[in-house]
This record gives structure tokens, C-alpha cells and sequence, in this order.
């Protein structure tokens, strides 16, 4: 997250509610190879595929909490433009997530409407790897600041990829080569916002689901992130607040990780509520750096070592590129339609 000066412009997290126990990892010790912090991260992939990475104490860390904090600056105005304008860059679902999405247009999963307007930045539009998307004036005026961002945060991960492929048995570097910046694919930054709400008046603002990719960074400061426990059943009582927690980011496994291990590593669901306390009077801002395969990659599992399963004999593999699988699963997240009976590991 965002350091301390940004946490102090809200009201603190309450004390009083449920919280997900998620392991808080060093960047600096994993920056080190220490074999601890590194066996650790392998058990949160595999068990929760959620944890709490914190950034501080490391130059490749401290980099991109200035990064985010820029961004996150940056978000507060863009979402304070005259809505006129951001519809002029209105997003179009079954082409891409990129542009400005209002608040109502995707679904609950009761039908009724979100509460979150987000704009995603295509990580091909701002490095140059496709033709420019229209923006606002002020994002393009603040380019340099957006590919610092992807740019700082695809190392990160390249870095925590290194240690999962360690773990797995694969090939170094094979999961980074699934996912270059160099090549097409669906990697975003998206901003996002959630109104504010009565204190008291508890809702869902964004539907439970997986992401979709290969591994997300996530900033925020306004609670309201919630995620379902492994093996737990998806009922009101079992969702549990995820505490943002100064200097560090949130850092979750997508489906992609799912696929690729043969479903050794988890993709864990988790939704977007009304923030708890007084902080559901304030809106909630947030940042995701979603980091998606090439479009071309395979989304066959990874063969190497003993630890990802082979195939069983009778067995059907999914043979869609990533791009195809990702128009199928955003349909179903744009139609309410985020959850088959089985995602992620977990039973839905």
C-alpha cells in the first residue's frame, strides 16, 4: 500500500472485525534468496494464493511505493473529471477492459448493479507495443509515470515468478517468457473507485471472482477487500477483510497460475464490500497492476520435475490461447457470471 502520509488521511481500520491470515513476506529478504521467506511464499500460493508483500527496506521496493503513490495521486484527479469527458474513453467489454468503466454497468450476482468505476490502462498502449488508445489529456500528459509503474512491478513479479519456478521444478525463466512486456496481451493498471456509503449500510460493490491472469499487485488504503477461506463454503458469514497495512502491496495468484501447475498453485476468490467502520463514509481508491500472459501463450499446464501432475490418461486439456480463454471468462464476469462450480481450488 501507499506509505503512512496517505493512511492518515482516512479514518483507521476498525479492530472488531473478521481479517484473512495472510503471511506478511519481505521483498528485501526474497531479494536475497533467503530460503525461509522463499519456501513461505511457495505455501501462501499453494494454500491462500494471497499475501501481503512488504516493499520497504529495498530499493526495487521503495521504487515502486513511489510509483504507486503517484499513481494513486494521480487516480483522485482522473476520477474528478467531468464524467463527460471519461465517457468520451468508455470502456467496450467484449473488445477489452481498457477505458473508463462507470459505476452500474457490471453485475451483481443477484443481478443488481456494481458500485465501482475503474480506468484500465493497457500496459501495449502506454510501452508502446500497440497502436496509442485515446486517453484524457491527463494521462497522457503523466505517460512516463504510468511506464515506470509497469515497468517497476513486472520485476517484482519476474522475481517472485523465479521463486515459484524454483519450487515447481520448471525451467528458470519460463514463466516470465509466458508473460513478456515485449509481446501483446492484456495487462492492465487499473484505477479504481468505489462511492462512499452510510455508515452502516453494508454492500457488495464489486462481484466475487478470480483474476484472470498470471499474478496481480494490488494498493489501496480504504479497506473493503474481502476473500473466501480455502475450502470455505461462499455464504455471507464466511468472507473475511483483507487490513491494508502501510508499505505493503497485496499480491494474489490468478487463474492462469491455476492452469499452468496443473492446479498445484491457488487462485483465490475475493470481492470488493462497503469498507467497515467509519471508513465506509470515504471512498475507496485502489490500484491493480494485473499481469496477464501473452496473448498467444498456452494455457496448457507446464511440465518439468515431479511436483506439477501430468496429465491422467482420459484427461481433456483446455487448448485455447490465453487471449481466446480471457474473452470467455470476461464475458461471464461482465454477465454477474464470475463462479463456476469449481475455480481457484476452491468449491463455489
Amino acid at each position: 500500500m501507499p506509505r503512512a502520509s496517505h493512511f492518515n488521511q482516512h479514518p483507521a481500520f476498525p479492530e472488531d472485525v473478521a481479517l484473512a491470515d495472510l503471511p506478511r513476506l519481505s521483498l528485501t529478504k526474497l531479494l536475497e534468496n533467503d530460503a525461509f521467506e522463499s519456501s513461505q511464499l511457495f505455501r501462501a500460493c499453494k494454500e491462500t494464493g494471497f499475501f501481503l508483500l512488504d516493499l520497504t527496506g529495498s530499493g526495487a521496493g521503495e521504487t515502486m511505493l513511489d510509483d504507486a503513490e503517484k499513481v494513486f495521486d494521480l487516480s483522485r484527479t482522473i476520477f474528478g473529471l467531468e464524467s463527460e469527458e471519461l465517457e468520451r474513453f468508455r470502456f467496450k467489454p467484449k473488445e477489452s477492459l481498457f477505458g473508463y468503466k462507470r459505476i452500474g454497468t457490471m453485475k451483481l450476482e443477484d443481478g443488481s448493479p456494481d458500485n465501482v468505476e475503474f480506468y484500465g490502462l493497457g500496459q501495449d498502449d502506454m510501452l508502446g507495443t500497440s497502436t496509442p488508445r485515446p486517453n484524457p489529456e491527463l494521462i497522457l500528459a503523466n505517460r512516463k509515470t504510468f511506464q515506470d509503474m509497469f515497468h517497476d512491478a513486472y520485476g517484482i513479479i519476474c522475481h517472485l515468478f523465479s521463486h515459484l519456478e524454483h519450487h515447481l521444478s520448471l525451467k528458470p525463466g519460463i514463466l516470465a517468457s509466458l508473460c513478456p512486456q515485449d509481446k501483446p496481451s492484456q495487462t492492465m493498471l487499473r484505477m479504481l473507485r468505489s462511492a462512499p456509503h452510510n455508515i452502516g449500510n453494508h454492500r457488495t460493490n464489486l462481484i466475487g471472482h478470480t483474476d484472470l491472469g498470471a499474478m496481480t499487485i494490488l494498493f489501496n488504503v480504504v479497506g473493503g477487500l474481502q476473500l473466501l477461506p480455502a475450502e470455505a463454503e461462499n455464504v455471507e458469514g464466511n468472507w473475511v477483510y483483507i487490513r491494508p497495512e502501510p508499505g505493503c502491496a497485496v499480491i494474489n495468484l490468478g487463474d492462469a497460475m491455476v492452469q499452468w501447475s496443473g492446479g498445484i498453485l491457488r487462485s483465490n476468490i475475493h470481492r470488493v464490500v462497503t469498507p467497515p467502520g467509519q471508513q465506509a463514509s470515504c471512498p475507496r481508491d485502489s490500484l491493480a497492476y494485473l499481469l496477464r500472459p501473452e496473448a498467444a501463450a498456452s494455457m496448457r499446464r507446464l511440465e518439468g520435475g515431479d511436483i506439477i501432475p501430468r496429465v491422467a490418461d482420459g484427461e481433456q486439456e483446455d487448448s485455447l490461447c490465453a487471449q481466446e480463454w480471457e474473452r470467455m471468462r470476461t464475458a461471464q464476469i461482465v454477465a454477474g457470471n464470475s463462479l463456476p462450480e469449481i475455480i481457484g481450488g476452491q468449491k463455489v
